[in-house]
């Protein structure tokens, strides 16, 4: 295979100032270095006489054998695109690092996480390609100072046929230092069964509820609020009373109070945690800190300095009421207009065309590695969620992840895509981040059996394991099933593995690492195959 570890056989780059086609012209105006070590290499890129924008380094040899490539995804897995193996396509986005099969034989390509740019990877039959994104938006950025953009790394497996350990391995040289909770994270999320229709009284019912799905654990576990709480929020037909789900950040009149609510939980017997937007806000803003109109309000523009300090002050707010977690969310599609910068698309895209930022000496990756910081520092040492946030930048900032886009009260389909197909991710598990495929949930038009299935999942492989739970809903037989579950996630010993890594993008056997106890989980239960016909109410 192709080692990226020596100096690139071509470099191609831009700037504001180069044609459109300085790839086919094979033209490179910025100015960079690839300083090779003795386990990887690092890209750095110098002021180049015109703010920069992208850097190709191509790496030529015969790829030929490659039988198949695996890519991951620049955030969430599963919105309009999924995590999987293929075959060799020359064109496809594989956003910071792919696994390739050629003879049998695994190899890997990657940049560590917390880089300075949006890197991918390209496979074709003649070599590597990585192409970086240094872009301000979309326009280039007006660097002051040397960057060091990203850092590369490779792992060659050998004859070892097992991929799944391999990749563990590969995630532990892109990541130096990961954040990771001191105790699990499980217990329950409201949003899959109430969808925002929630109150204090609710609440200390779900936390009651959630008591007795967790006799017998050790370690507390969370009762987490979602969307719904905050004052302005406002739901309805959007082409008639339009929708709002942002801040300002206080309680509404169904809540009134969030440090009582955070007591309330916490006499339960239970650790609280609550979910907030912090982008778009109906408040008075100053000058220049809005960096568009959008979903009933103003998005704050994430690179100025204004944003970072109310970001970091709204999180020391909800930690002050006595919340033990933070979960985040949105920033993605609020910072970039994306609702995903989904790589499997015609064009390439990581912005929408009229993102400009305020500070025009940052790159996009550094401007959003910022919001993630000061809503971490705001924080401190209490966990903190990135949901709709981009993995190889949220790890070593946040201690938990969500992998996979939404999966459903409403239907199992989106589960089974959402979910499960994010546990591609599981050997990023614990040496990125811990990994969180979002809730279980447990309502009247979603089947019990598949649903507690994933859970367990979840909990047998070390994830966070949360559940969406309607109280009442569930029979005494059901309770003590998912009292078993959650048994099970507050030993924290989850260490099963994948076994069909290579063959299944919703992997369905799994084996503990001493090789001793195997599990096998049918995904298709529910629609006897794969459910086609679905919206995401119905």
């Amino acid at each position: 295979m192709v080692s990226i570890l020596r100096q690139p056989d071509a470099v191609y780059g831009a700037t504001e100032a180069s044609d459109f086609r300085f790839e086919e012209n094979l033209t490179n105006d910025v100015n960079y270095e690839y300083i090779v070590g003795r386990d990887s290499a690092k890209v750095v890129v110098y002021p180049s006489g015109s703010p920069v924008k992208y850097l190709k380094l191509r790496f030529n040899g015969d790829m030929e054998s490659v039988d198949k490539v695996y890519g991951d995804q620049w955030e969430r897995a599963g919105i309009r695109t999924f995590l999987e193996w293929r075959s060799v396509m020359a064109s496809r986005v594989l956003p910071w690092f792919c696994y390739v099969l050629a003879d049998g034989q695994m190899s890997c390509y990657g940049v560590k996480t917390g880089a300075d740019c949006f890197a991918f990877f390209q496979v074709d039959s003649a070599g590597v390609t990585l192409f970086l994104d240094l872009c301000n938006g979309v326009a280039g950025t007006d660097l002051q100072a040397p960057l060091v953009a990203c850092e590369t790394v490779e792992l060659f497996g050998g004859e070892s046929k097992e991929y799944y350990k391999i990749a563990r391995a590969f995630a532990e040289r892109m990541c130096d230092k990961p954040v990771l909770p001191k105790e699990p994270i499980y217990g329950v999320n409201n949003w899959y069964w109430a969808y925002g229709d929630i109150s204090y009284d609710i609440v200390m019912e779900e936390a009651e509820h959630l008591m007795q799905l967790t006799k017998g654990c050790k370690h507390r576990p969370y009762m987490i609020i979602d969307d719904g709480w905050q004052k302005h929020r406002k739901v309805g037909n959007t082409a008639v009373n339009g929708v709002y789900i942002g801040g300002e950040w206080e309680p509404n009149e169904r809540f009134q109070d969030m440090k009582k609510t955070a007591d309330g939980i916490h006499a339960k017997g239970a650790k609280a945690g609550l979910w907030f937007r912090p982008l778009l806000t109906r408040e008075e803003l100053p000058e220049g800190v809005k960096l568009y109109e959008d979903f009933g309000g103003s998005i704050l523009d994430p690179s100025h300095p204004y944003t970072l300090e109310k970001v970091e002050k709204e999180a020391r707010k909800i930690v002050g009421w006595g919340f033990d977690l933070i979960k985040h969310d949105f920033s993605t599609i609020d910072t970039t207009g994306m609702l995903a910068m989904t790589a499997d698309q015609a064009e390439y895209e990581i912005c929408k065309p009229n993102r400009k930022f305020y500070d025009r000496t940052k790159t996009t990756a550094t401007i959003i590695k910022n919001l993630y910081k000061a809503i971490q520092k705001g924080a401190g040492d209490k966990d903190v969620i990135g949901c709709n946030t981009v993995s190889h930048l949220t790890a070593g900032i946040h201690s938990t992840y969500r992998i996979g886009n939404d999966t459903s009260g409403r239907a199992f389909e989106w589960t089974r895509r959402d979910g499960i197909n994010s546990l591609m991710r599981l050997p990023l598990n614990n040496l990125f981040y811990n990994a969180d495929p979002d809730c279980a949930p447990f309502t009247e038009r979603v089947k019990f059996e598949a649903n507690l299935d994933f859970l367990e999942l979840c909990a047998l492989t070390g994830m966070t394991t949360l559940a969406s739970i309607k109280p009442g809903l569930l029979n005494e037989e059901q309770m003590k099933k998912v009292n078993e579950v959650f048994l099970l996630a507050d030993q924290n010993q989850g260490d099963y593995e994948i076994e069909d890594y290579d063959k299944n993008a919703c992997p369905e056997r799994f084996i503990s690492a001493d090789g001793k106890s195997r599990k096998k989980y049918d995904w298709n239960q529910v629609y006897n195959g794969s459910r086609v016909i679905l919206d995401w109410f119905n």
